[in-house]
């Protein structure tokens, strides 16, 4: 079923007691005694709990619910609302608001009202294809609990275009990254994001390490701090760019640049910030985990970790990784495009040092599987066949062998799928957009 289109509203904050005619300085914000905060959450369903964090200098708080805050040091504080979710569907809403400032007066009462909205990126399985109907597209959260063939419910066009993207990530806020092996990486932001049309990045990033060889970026993954890494196909290396770098419209210097682990294409980051690395060289089948103290700087790495994939039963191959996903379990699922394969490492089979062989307990036949997405539900979702995307379900997920997928999606609007992503990401998952 097709939506219409929602509405991003932003945050709106009121506040009394400063620069009125009881401030004895109303050119600014006194700073000497304590006073009170009367906050109000609005705009959120019952199902999803605010976060605001209020500070002012080196003074902070986290806060739950709205009401009465005492006790606050005079001056002017900043409220700062973090992104939630509320509950229900394989792909939850979610909400955000804007920061704003109240001054708190000695001996009074201000009162500030935030002001929650839906983010219109939330509640959508995002897909980048090509030969399809748009190079990014989405299904809204209820085309995606029973197989059929629904138009997509956001098309995405791009001013400038998009020359086939690839990975997709999004942070935390609910903004989508594009990974584009032309040499760029693109963010599009969520207010953009809840209706079909041509759409212009705010941040285009190109040139320097991104664009001198072909192809360039491959994948994009977030780390727990928000620095962005991306895979780079022409010189085989995997960079690290820091969260305050994610503005420029040229590619700034890399803080991190990592060789040394083949040719790198699928990345993802587990619970305890390590990097895993899908290894795409020719006649290999590896994955590396490269350990969280080996990010810090650039230069080839030894992984601590490189796991060659071995087949069950005899006849089956395994050609280069090109999806990794962790579960709620910390098993690491690989996908291999090539031969039709999803598999299971469990966290004994991420456990070995060195080189190492895996026979992988669970091995299953899924199509043509490429970036791999869970959604709240436990199933995992990627490409099927052209045209096709399809979940497995958990229970499909803990045996071996060929199932019809829980639900497939062969819409008229898609093409051969690449990316796959879902915001925001389950709170159990070790994925920067995860919301509790």
């Amino acid at each position: 079923m097709r939506r219409g289109t929602i509405l991003f509203v932003l945050a709106v904050v009121t506040s009394v007691g400063c620069g009125d005619a009881a401030d004895p300085d109303p050119g600014g914000c006194p700073e000497t005694g304590t006073g009170t905060l009367e906050l109000a959450i609005e705009g959120l369903p019952a199902s999803a709990n605010p976060h605001v964090i209020i500070h002012r200098g080196s003074e902070s708080r986290e806060v739950r619910a709205g009401g009465r805050l005492t006790g606050l040091a005079a001056g002017m504080w900043t409220l700062s609302p973090e992104p939630v979710a509320g509950s229900g569907g394989r792909v939850r809403a979610a909400y955000d608001a804007s920061a704003r400032q109240v001054c708190v007066l000695d001996g009074e009462a201000a009162a500030a009202a935030i002001q929650y909205a839906l983010i219109p990126s939330s509640q959508r399985l995002w897909l980048s294809t090509s030969n399809g109907a748009a190079e990014v597209e989405a299904f809204a959260a209820e085309e995606l609990e029973v197989t059929g063939a629904p138009p997509a419910t956001v098309r995405l066009g791009s001013s400038p275009g998009i020359p086939r993207a690839s990975g997709l990530a999004f942070d935390r806020r609910g903004n989508l990254w594009m990974a584009l092996g032309s040499g760029e990486l693109r963010r599009y932001p969520a207010g953009d994001l809840g209706a079909s049309g041509v759409k212009s990045p705010d941040v285009i990033m190109s040139g320097g390490v991104l664009s001198a060889g072909s192809p360039g970026p491959i994948a994009i993954a977030f780390d727990a701090a928000g620095d962005l890494w991306t895979s780079i196909g022409f010189s085989n290396t995997v960079i690290r760019f820091g969260a305050a770098q994610l503005v420029s419209g040229t590619a700034p210097a890399p803080q991190v640049v990592l060789s040394g682990l083949g040719d790198p294409s699928t990345l993802a980051f587990d619970a305890m910030g390590n990097l895993w690395v899908g290894d795409v060289t020719a006649g290999a089948s590896r994955v590396h985990k490269v350990a969280a103290s080996s990010l810090q700087a650039s230069g080839a790495v030894t992984p601590v970790t490189s796991i060659e994939v071995l087949e069950a039963a005899p006849g089956r191959s395994f050609a280069g990784p090109a999806g990794l996903a962790f579960d709620g379990e910390r098993n690491l699922w690989v996908s291999y495009g090539a031969s039709g394969v999803v598999v299971r490492l469990t966290p004994e089979d991420q456990g070995g040092s060195g080189a190492v062989s895996v026979v992988p307990g669970i091995q299953i036949d899924a199509g043509g599987p490429k970036e791999l997405a869970f959604d709240e539900g436990g199933g995992l979702w990627m490409a099927y066949n052209s045209g096709s995307i399809s979940r497995l379900s958990p229970s499909q997920l803990s045996v071996s062998g060929a199932p019809t997928p829980d639900v497939v999606i062969s819409s008229p609007d898609l093409g051969a799928t690449h990316g796959v992503a879902v915001y925001p990401a389950p709170a159990n998952l070790p994925l920067f957009h995860r919301l509790p």
